[in-house]
């Protein structure tokens, strides 16, 4: 990947801009974090990008004979984890609709949520392994969780 290609990605998934470039559309940078953002295309981009090696990992994963990376690759991101995923987009779809006396509520249950997510992050084992396979180079918990950062970071 071209580094001005590599340096979109990153400001677009993971909310990082480099050098003198602007942010991409929708995204925030470190610098001004309070800087308006489109939450649902942050997370929507981040897993975007994950469900796209998942797909390139699936066939490898396959191979295994392992129900547990089986399911991954039957159901990518929602094959982890307890409903954390359907959680987190019901908090999102529910903040950006919050009428602002509503907003500190949603916003409360938003970052329950995006805790939640954090902790299965962290605490799921399929996510490292998957991220250390050699067969497809993965970044789950460093896409996902700079995802969940940015987002939490913009929440008034």
């Amino acid at each position: 990947m071209a580094d001005a290609a590599l340096n979109a990605w990153v400001t677009r998934v993971l909310g990082v801009t480099f050098g003198a470039s602007a942010a991409a559309p929708g995204t925030a940078s470190h610098a001004n974090p309070s800087e308006k953002i489109d939450r649902r295309a942050v997370w929507r981009d981040a897993k975007e990008s994950v469900d796209d090696g998942l797909n390139r990992l699936a066939s490898e994963l396959r191979s295994y004979e392992d129900p547990d990376l089986e399911r991954i690759a039957d159901f990518g991101l929602f094959g982890l984890g307890t409903g954390e995923n359907v959680a987190l987009n019901k908090a999102l779809i529910e903040y950006e609709a919050a009428a602002p006396d509503r907003r500190p509520a949603a916003g409360a249950k938003l970052r329950t949520a995006l805790g939640n997510y954090r902790t299965l992050l962290q605490a799921e084992p399929m996510v490292r392994l998957i991220d250390r396979n050699p067969a497809v180079p993965m970044t789950i918990a460093a896409t996902l969780g700079g995802a969940l950062d940015q987002i939490e970071r913009s929440l008034a």
